[in-house]
C-alpha cells in the first residue's frame, strides 16, 4: 500500500532543509573569515602593543613603566640583559611568530627588543565568543525565514486545496468542465486532463440516452406489431399469413436493434483508427450482403487507408443496404485513386437522400438511420462523403 504524503509537507521540509543547510554554509563561511580577520587584527594589535611597550621603556627606562594584562605577556631585553621574562623561549628574529602556545611579535631598536604574546587560548576564546553572538544574532533569521516559507508554501498551494475542495464538493452528475481560472501553470494540465475525461464521459452518457431515446421511439411500432401477431396466433384468429407477418416485423425489429446499435457506438466514438485494406473490407462486406453488387476494384490488390476495419465495414453495410432497399437496381461499388470509394445505384425520379436521423419515406420499411451513421462515422474516421442523384443514378462518394 503506498503511503499517503503531503506535497505542502514535502515542499516545507525541503524547503527548510535546504534554507538550513545555506544557512550553516554562510555562518561556516563568515565564520572564516572572521577567524582571518580577527587574526589580523590581533596581529596588528600585537604589533602596536609591541611598539608602544619599546617606546615606554625607552622612554622610562624602567620596566616598572610596561603594564600587561593576564592573557599577554611581554619579555624586555636591554644589551641582552633581560629585564622583563616572558613564558616563551627567546626569540632572535622580528616579526609575528607562533611559539609554545603563543603568539608574539618581536621589536627591537638598537640594543633593546620587546617581545609581546597572545596566549593561542585567549585568542581563540575571543573568536569563540565573537562566533556565538554571530550565531545568536543570525539564528532568528533563519527562524523567521523558516515561518516565512512555511507560510509562503501555504499560500501558493492554497488554490490547488481549494480546487480539490471543490472537486469533492462536485455532485457526481454534474460532468460540466472544471474551472482553470485560479490555478497556477504548473497545476493547469491537471484539469485540463480531467475536463478531456469529463468531455469523454459526457460524450458516453450522451450517446446512452440518445440510444435509450432512439430505442423507445423506434422499438414501439415493431414490438407491438409482432405482440399483435403473437396474440392473434395464440387465440386462434389469426390468418395464414400471419407467421410470415410476424417473421418479417421481427426483423425489422432485429435490423433496427442493430442500426440503434452502430448509431450509438458512432456516437460514442467507440472506434479505432485502423489501418485496414479497403480492397478487402470492400470484397468481405458484399459477399456478405449477398447483394448482386458490381465491384470494379481498379484493378488493385490491396489498398491500406488509415480507418478502422469495423467502421469501414459498418459504412459499407449501410450504404449497400441503403442502396438495395431504395433503389431500383444495378448497385455497383468502385475504387479509384486518392483512394476513392464509390456506391452507386440506380434510382427512381422523386429519389432524394435523407440525412437526418429518422427521416424515411412513407414507403420505406428502414429506420431511417443508416445515412446518419455514415456520417457519424466517416466523420469520426476522417473520411470525406459527398451524394449526388444524376441521370438517374444516386452516388455516395467517400474520399479517404
Amino acid at each position: 500500500m503506498t503511503r499517503p504524503w503531503s506535497l505542502r509537507g514535502r515542499l516545507v521540509r525541503r524547503v527548510v532543509v535546504g534554507a538550513s543547510l545555506a544557512w550553516l554554509a554562510g555562518v561556516g563561511l563568515a565564520a572564516l573569515v572572521i577567524a582571518h580577520e580577527m587574526s589580523e587584527l590581533m596581529d596588528t594589535s600585537l604589533r602596536g602593543s609591541a611598539r608602544m611597550s619599546l617606546a615606554l621603556y625607552q622612554s622610562a627606562g624602567e620596566m616598572g613603566q610596561v603594564r600587561a594584562g593576564n592573557d599577554v605577556a611581554i619579555r624586555i631585553l636591554d644589551a641582552g640583559q633581560v629585564v622583563a621574562e616572558a613564558p616563551w623561549p627567546p626569540l632572535t628574529q622580528n616579526g609575528g611568530q607562533d611559539v609554545d602556545g603563543w603568539r608574539v611579535f618581536r621589536l627591537s631598536n638598537g640594543p633593546v627588543a620587546v617581545e609581546v604574546g597572545q596566549s593561542d587560548e585567549w585568542r581563540r576564546d575571543e573568536l569563540v565568543e565573537t562566533l556565538a553572538w554571530l550565531v545568536a544574532l543570525m539564528l532568528p533569521v533563519l527562524l523567521t525565514a523558516l515561518i516565512a516559507v512555511r507560510g509562503t508554501v501555504a499560500t501558493v498551494l492554497r488554490p490547488a486545496t481549494g480546487f480539490a475542495a471543490a472537486l469533492r464538493g462536485r455532485d457526481a452528475r454534474d460532468l460540466s468542465p472544471v474551472a482553470t481560472d485560479d490555478l497556477p501553470d504548473e497545476l493547469v494540465p491537471i484539469p485540463q486532463a480531467l475536463n478531456f475525461y469529463l468531455a469523454s464521459i459526457r460524450t458516453h452518457v450522451g450517446a446512452e440516452r440518445q440510444f435509450v431515446t432512439n430505442a423507445a421511439h423506434e422499438l414501439r411500432t415493431p414490438i407491438a406489431a409482432a405482440s399483435a401477431q403473437a396474440q392473434l396466433m395464440a387465440a386462434g384468429l389469426a390468418d395464414p399469413d400471419a407467421p410470415a407477418r410476424m417473421a418479417g416485423a421481427l426483423t425489422r425489429l432485429s435490423r433496427l436493434v442493430e442500426r440503434l446499435l452502430q448509431m450509438s457506438r458512432a456516437e460514442a466514438g467507440m472506434i479505432g483508427t485502423g489501418p485496414c485494406d479497403l480492397v478487402q473490407i470492400a470484397r468481405m462486406v458484399i459477399a456478405e450482403h449477398g447483394s448482386e453488387a458490381v465491384f470494379d476494384d481498379g484493378e488493385k490488390a490491396r489498398l491500406p487507408v488509415a480507418v478502422d476495419p469495423d467502421a469501414l465495414a459498418m459504412i459499407l453495410r449501410n450504404l449497400l443496404r441503403n442502396a438495395c432497399d431504395h433503389g431500383t437496381g444495378d448497385v455497383r461499388v468502385t475504387l479509384a485513386a486518392g483512394p476513392v470509394l464509390r456506391v452507386s445505384n440506380a434510382v427512381g425520379p422523386d429519389a432524394v437522400f435523407r440525412h437526418a436521423m429518422f427521416d424515411k419515406s412513407a414507403s420505406s420499411q428502414g429506420a431511417g438511420l443508416g445515412l446518419a451513421i455514415v456520417a457519424q462515422l466517416a466523420a469520426a474516421q476522417g473520411i470525406t462523403v459527398n451524394h449526388a442523384i444524376a441521370a438517374g443514378r444516386a452516388t455516395v462518394t467517400m474520399h479517404f
